[in-house]
């Protein structure tokens, strides 16, 4: 949790500001819990845009397998997974149409 607190952190301040609000609960309404969070759009948008992460940012799905034969698929990562092509075919058939 410490790693993952350092690496929001370290979010570089293009990113946006951080918002702060109180959230409470019926069950437990003197109990205040305080999120921080910024917007996520924007968070996304700079995680984009950092020449830094360009190698590691993926964009079109892939198949993995765990050997050449490709008998054994390996879903890992969320361009692994079947949805991905599913939705990339969609987003293409749709883009022929225009």
């Amino acid at each position: 949790m410490r790693s993952l607190h350092q690496k929001v952190d370290a979010m570089p301040d293009r990113a946006g500001e951080w918002t702060t609000c109180n959230l409470s609960f019926r069950d437990r309404p003197t109990e205040k819990c305080t999120i921080r969070y910024r917007d996520p759009i924007k968070a996304i948008k700079s995680l984009w845009a950092d020449p830094a992460n360009a190698e590691h940012l993926v964009v079109s799905p892939k198949k993995v397998y765990s050997d050449s034969s490709k008998s054994s698929r390996i879903y890992s990562e969320m361009w692994t997974a079947k949805w991905w092509h599913v939705l990339q075919v969609h987003k293409f058939r749709c883009l022929m149409l225009i």
